[in-house]
């Protein structure tokens, strides 16, 4: 398997949340009244965030601050920025267990309590489904330490290794990979570490120990594979609308 030539070993560096209304795609909503053209998916990524895939080994994932296109066998994880901005998410012929591999991406949110709602538009390109489109991984991390770092990681070979949560949380969920997927206040998420459920209000007020409005967050965004064929989905936009 080859890996990327660089790594982004400091996840919260300086500057790195992202400022004003945020963030990428078309719209960028900053209040509730003022919209302006933003950056790109692929821009953010580049910015304030990191190109990721699972699994780098049998149980864990990696990050770099390069796009990638890895194989392994018949085994395939990609995510490259497109033409118009978008980053092209790929995960082929993944082994099943553990379950839900994807390819991906993160950007940095700032504050949680900063964000009202998220808005990702996703188009699957391809997929084995008989019926429907691929699937799409959301997962929502918090620095719960304040250590500056979300989880912890080893670097080595051009890509970090996540090696632990090291104190933090993350919180995940799935969407079809089409149309418009609208995350809320009402939307439930699986806590990893807390290992329950909470709404994006209820983790925003405090409901689970270490995360609340002042957590610095982060989104991931990635095509799931089952394991035969091939996944391949478009995020053309990820708007973040603060409050």
């Amino acid at each position: 398997m080859t890996t990327p030539t660089r790594s982004r070993r400091a996840v919260l560096r300086s500057g790195a949340a992202v400022s004003g209304g945020m963030l990428t795609g078309g719209s960028v909503v900053g209040s509730a009244s003022a919209q302006e053209r933003g950056p790109t998916v692929a821009s953010s990524v580049e910015s304030h965030g990191h190109y990721a895939w699972f699994p780098l080994g049998p149980d864990s994932w990696g990050r770099s601050s390069e796009p990638y296109d890895l194989r392994s066998g018949d085994a395939r994880w990609m995510a490259q920025p497109d033409s118009e901005g978008g980053i092209r998410c790929l995960a082929a012929n993944l082994a099943t267990e553990p379950p839900n591999r994807n390819a991906g991406f993160d950007v940095h949110l700032g504050r949680l309590g900063e964000v009202e709602s998220l808005t990702i538009r996703p188009r699957t390109v391809q997929t084995p489904r008989t019926t429907g489109p691929s699937s799409l991984f959301v997962g929502l991390y918090f620095d719960a330490d304040g250590n500056g770092d979300f989880f912890e990681w080893e670097s080595g070979d051009g890509a970090d290794r996540w090696v632990g949560l090291g104190g933090d949380e993350e919180a995940v969920s799935s969407f079809g990979a089409s149309g418009v997927v609208t995350i809320d206040g009402e939307t439930t998420f699986s806590l990893v570490a807390a290992e329950t459920q909470a709404t994006l209000d209820e983790l925003r007020t405090g409901a689970i120990d270490g995360v609340n409005g002042r957590t610095p967050a982060a989104v991931y965004v990635g095509v799931v594979n089952g394991g035969e064929g091939t996944d391949e989905v478009v995020v053309d936009e990820l708007t973040v609308h603060r409050s």
